[in-house]
């Protein structure tokens, strides 16, 4: 079992889970290798179809073909973060004490969305309808972790290529259902907080309209959505996909919003093959704790970063990033 650590110097935690060193690691034993240059089948994949026999998955759920072969599948993830044990308390406990320190046991969920049949293709190139399966599985999974009591968010992310964080080659993402809110998540929903009991309006709201009237950072707007190159991006090419109507947590979009955030997010995924030589990312959903889905101040999105470059010590330091590319000229080169 897992174990949640707090640092009374930060008011941070960390999770103590050395179940996950032992998960296989291919693409970190060749990572100069390209995804593409993999095969479309690998009979050692544990992902890939046909080798469900050797490599047995709980399946939480499917979005299958007309002819039942499964499109997208959502499993437990066998290397866990958190887990559901038949430990874990009914209700939320307060957190546990050892001397000065605070400690709670690894509770919650971890599952993976395989995102596609074919070993070797990334989510960049895949069909419009295939990302919409993969971001409907991602709402279907979301509601489905709100009913444990022990999650109090579920965080979406997906790492592409080893300096990303990814461990196996065949495309997929995951998702984590959480006792705890992460720091940085606190501290950002009382920022917006804040701006909205000073100002009277949602900060990302107000964001997207001053964004229209400058017109420097936008690199694509639809009926539903804005790609934005955001002003204070944290990583060259970083880019926002955000939905244009106002809520809180994912799983509150409509299939019309759910359609049309896959497709920028698959334009930006595009964009990084054709003008960055296809790097190495990561993104995250930005969806606020369940318990606050209907508050005026949080507003979800989905961020993408390539991983370009090396954090250097100022960085790891002051956990203030430095950003060699400046948004407006991002924003050019996407638009």
């Amino acid at each position: 079992m897992s174990e949640l650590r707090q640092n009374i110097l930060t008011e941070n935690w960390t999770v103590m889970a050395p179940e996950r060193g032992r998960k296989p690691a291919k693409l970190i034993k060749a990572n100069s290798k390209d995804i593409r240059d993999y095969p479309e089948y690998d009979e050692s994949c544990p992902f890939c179809p046909g080798n469900e026999e050797r490599f047995p998955n709980v399946i939480v759920d499917e979005i299958v073909d007309g002819n039942g072969n499964w499109l997208v599948r959502t499993i437990e993830n066998k290397y866990k973060i958190f887990d559901d044990f038949e430990s874990c308390p009914a209700e939320p406990e307060p957190f546990h004490k050892h001397g000065v320190y605070s400690h709670y046991k690894g509770c919650g969920n971890h599952y993976l969305v395989i995102e596609n049949r074919v070993h070797n293709r990334i989510m960049g190139e895949m069909e419009p309808e295939d990302i919409y399966n993969i971001f409907l599985s991602y709402s279907k999974a979301t509601n489905d972790l709100k009913q444990n009591p022990n999650n109090f968010i579920s965080v979406v992310f997906k790492n592409q290529g080893p300096s990303a964080g990814g461990s196996q080659p065949h495309s997929h993402s995951q998702i984590v259902g959480s006792r705890i809110v992460a720091g940085w998540i606190r501290s950002a929903l009382h920022a917006q907080e804040r701006y909205f009991d000073t100002n009277g309006a949602c900060p990302m709201c107000a964001l997207m309209d001053y964004e229209r009237s400058s017109s420097e950072r936008i690199v694509a707007e639809t009926d539903q959505m804005m790609i934005l190159s955001p002003y204070a991006a944290s990583r060259p090419y970083e880019m926002w996909v955000i939905p244009k109507r106002h809520f809180a947590c994912y799983n509150e979009m409509s299939e019309l919003e759910l359609r049309d955030l896959s497709a920028q997010v698959k334009k930006v995924l595009h964009a990084y093959i054709e003008k960055l030589g296809n790097p190495d990312f990561n993104y995250f959903i930005h969806s606020a704790p369940n318990s606050l889905s209907n508050v005026p101040y949080y507003h979800a999105y989905v961020r993408i970063v390539p991983r370009m470059g090396t954090t250097g010590g100022f960085e790891m330091g002051t956990r203030i990033p430095v950003n060699s590319v400046l948004p407006e000229e991002a924003a050019k080169i996407f638009a």
